[in-house]
């Protein structure tokens, strides 16, 4: 009897013990696939800033390739102004936050900032400073169409203004 007692409790604390390391190595699974995100939004951030400051449009936009959610979870990626032409990209999960790019991407003479709010160029096309995915489906002309992300560069006022967003029915 004490024997099977002793057992069944080695057997428990081995599970207790396997099941907390999963849960480690998930999290660090997880924090890299949100550092990676972030680091892949940072770099786009980069090259369409210096096209959009060294070019003449005053529109400028580029497609993101990013996953609609990550091991199985949705998450939400943030653009923050630091002040002096610095900008934060965060990634955050329900339960998990991974703060990871500081991003300083002005490569020409108008001062660059992130947009506060949401800025609508048509029914089909917003840019903010945060987006969440996964990025649900929506109807353009009577078809329901996927949403694409999007790293955008626009001129108001004479300053440039960076941000995140979706557009629709594109491809």
């Amino acid at each position: 009897m004490l024997g099977t007692i002793t057992l069944l409790s080695v057997m428990i604390i081995i599970s207790v013990v396997f099941t907390g390391m999963q849960a480690i190595i998930d999290s660090s699974l997880q924090s890299l696939r949100l550092s990676e995100i972030a680091e892949s939004v940072a770099r786009e951030i980069v090259e369409l800033s210096s096209v959009h400051t060294l070019g003449e449009g005053k529109l400028t936009y580029m497609w993101l390739t990013l996953p609609s959610e990550t091991k199985g979870q949705g998450y939400a990626i943030y653009l923050d102004n630091l002040g002096n032409g610095r900008f934060l990209v965060r990634v955050r999960l329900q339960t998990y936050q991974q703060v990871r790019v500081v991003v300083v991407p002005n490569f020409g003479e108008r001062a660059v900032q992130i947009v506060a709010g949401e800025v609508k160029f048509s029914d089909n096309f917003y840019v903010s400073n945060k987006l969440l995915f996964p990025i649900p489906e929506r109807l353009v002309n009577g078809m329901s169409v996927e949403g694409r992300p999007v790293v955008v560069a626009f001129d108001q006022g004479g300053k440039v203004y960076l941000g995140i967003g979706v557009i629709w029915g594109e491809g």
